[in-house]
C-alpha cells in the first residue's frame, strides 16, 4: 500500500487542488475584501502566479491518476495504456473520465480568470465546482440511494471548508511573511484585519469540518468499533488526531496570538503556527490520498461464490438490493452471465424477475438486453450473449420486485480481448 504510486499521485493532485482554490479564496475573500486593492497589487500578482503553478501540478497529477486507473481497471501496463489509447476508453466511458474533463476545462478558465479583479465571484464560483466535483469520484459518489445523496453533499462541503482553511493557509502565512517585513499603521491595521477575517473564515472551515466528517464517517463506518478493528478505521483515526492537532494550534491563533498583533513577537509566533498546521494538512492530504483507495467498512461485500479466474465480475449494490454479475468468460466473444440478487445482509432477494442490459464501450455498437432466467440455486442466469468489443461496458441490472417499482443498479465492467 505504502508504495502504490496512486496514493503519490492521489496526494499531489489534492494538494494542488487544495492549494489553487483555497489561494484563489484567499485573495479574493479575505485580502481584498480586508486590506483593499491598492496596497495588495504585488501579493495579488504572486498569488496569482502560485495558482497557475498549482493548477499546473493539478493537471498533470490528474492525467497521471487517469493513466494509472486505466491500467488497473483495463489490466495493462501503463506503456501499453499509453501506446493504445487505454486512458481514452476511460476518459470517455467512465464517469472518472468524464469529471476529468470538466475539473480540466474548470481549471483552464480559472486560469484565464484570474487576473481580472472583477471576476472574483465568477473565480469563487469556478473553484468551488473544481473542488466540489472531486466528491464524484471518490467513495461518496459510489454510494446509491438517498444515503448516498446526503454522503455526497456532505463530502461537496468537506471539500469546501478544506479548500478554503487549509488550501489558503500557506497564502496566508506568505502574506505573514510579507507583512513583518513592512512598518506603518496603516499596514499593520490591514495585517490585523486580513488575519481577523481568515480566522472567522478558519472557524467557519472547521465546523463545517466536523459535522460533515462526522456525517462521512457515519456512512462509511459500520460503527466506532471500526476505528480500531479495520485498517480503514485506524487511517481514520489517524487522520481525525492530525486534525485535531491543527484546530489546537488554530485556537492557540486565534485567542492567544491575534489579539496581540501587531507586535512583532505575534506575528512571528503565527507564521511559525500557520507552517506547522501546512505540514500537519499535507499529512491529512496523505491519508486521505490511502483511504481513497482502501474500501470502507459499508462497501465491503464478499463475493456470494467464487468468481472463476477467466470471469469479469462486478458488485452492485442498493440500499435495497445488492447484485453480484459474473460474466464468464470475461472477454469479447460467446459468454454467459450469471446474476445473484441479496439484501444487504446477503439473504435472497424476492425478485419478481431480472433483467440485463450491457451497453458497449462504442457508441456505434448494439446494447444488449436480456431477460434472465431464474435457476435451482435461486441466481439468474442469462447465457449465449455475443459481446462484440472489448473495452469498459456498463452492466445494468434491472429488479422487479414482487411488489413495489423495479430496482435498476448499474456499474462499469471490464471485457478483456
Amino acid at each position: 500500500m505504502a508504495t502504490d504510486p496512486l496514493i503519490l499521485v492521489r496526494a499531489v493532485h489534492f494538494a494542488a487542488t487544495l492549494l489553487a482554490a483555497g489561494t484563489t479564496i484567499f485573495i479574493s475573500a479575505v485580502a481584498e475584501p480586508a486590506a483593499g486593492k491598492p496596497g495588495l497589487a504585488t501579493l495579488r500578482h504572486q498569488l496569482i502566479v502560485l495558482v497557475w503553478l498549482a493548477l499546473t501540478v493539478a493537471v498533470v497529477a490528474g492525467g497521471v491518476w487517469l493513466v494509472l486507473l486505466a491500467s488497473d481497471i483495463l489490466g495493462s501496463s501503463i506503456s501499453d495504456i499509453c501506446l493504445h489509447g487505454g486512458a481514452w476508453q476511460v476518459l470517455t466511458d467512465t464517469r472518472f473520465g468524464q469529471v476529468w474533463c470538466t475539473r480540466l476545462a474548470l481549471a483552464l478558465l480559472l486560469a484565464l480568470v484570474l487576473p481580472w479583479r472583477a471576476t472574483r465571484w465568477l473565480q469563487i464560483t469556478i473553484v468551488a465546482a473544481f473542488l466540489g466535483l472531486l466528491a464524484l469520484v471518490g467513495h461518496a459518489g459510489a454510494t446509491p440511494g438517498p444515503a448516498g445523496d446526503l454522503h455526497l453533499v456532505s463530502d461537496v462541503l468537506h471539500l469546501l471548508a478544506a479548500g478554503a482553511w487549509l488550501g489558503g493557509l500557506p497564502a496566508f502565512a506568505f502574506f505573514l511573511w510579507q507583512a513583518g517585513r513592512g512598518t506603518g499603521r496603516a499596514r499593520d491595521a490591514a495585517t490585523v484585519r486580513v488575519v481577523d477575517r481568515f480566522s472567522r473564515l478558519g472557524v467557519l472551515s472547521v465546523g463545517i469540518l466536523l459535522a460533515s466528517g462526522l456525517v462521512n464517517s457515519w456512512s462509511l463506518l459500520n460503527g466506532p468499533r471500526d476505528l480500531i478493528a479495520s485498517d480503514y478505521g485506524h487511517l481514520v483515526a489517524l487522520k481525525i488526531a492530525l486534525f485535531g492537532a491543527m484546530v489546537a494550534i488554530a485556537a492557540v491563533n486565534k485567542f492567544y496570538l491575534t489579539p496581540r498583533l501587531p507586535k512583532a513577537a505575534a506575528l512571528r509566533a503565527l507564521r511559525r503556527n500557520s507552517l506547522a498546521e501546512i505540514c500537519l494538512g499535507l499529512c491529512v492530504l496523505v491519508f486521505v490520498a490511502v483511504l481513497g483507495t482502501q474500501p470502507p467498512g459499508t462497501h465491503v461485500h464478499a463475493a456470494s461464490t467464487g468468481i472463476p479466474l477467466d470471469a469479469a465480475f462486478v458488485h452492485i449494490h442498493d440500499q435495497e438490493v445488492m447484485a453480484d454479475v459474473t460474466i464468464e468468460p470475461g472477454r469479447a466473444g460467446r459468454t454467459d452471465v450469471t446474476i445473484r440478487v441479496s439484501r444487504e445482509d446477503f439473504s435472497s432477494y424476492p425478485a419478481k424477475d431480472v433483467r440485463l442490459t450491457l451497453d458497449p464501450p462504442s457508441a456505434g455498437a448494439q446494447t444488449i438486453d436480456r431477460a434472465a432466467t431464474k435457476q435451482a440455486d435461486g441466481s439468474w442466469l442469462v447465457n449465449d450473449l455475443t459481446l462484440t468489443h472489448a473495452g469498459i461496458w456498463t452492466a445494468k441490472v434491472i429488479v422487479r420486485p414482487v411488489a413495489g417499482a423495479p430496482l435498476v443498479l448499474d456499474a462499469p465492467v471490464v471485457i478483456g480481448r
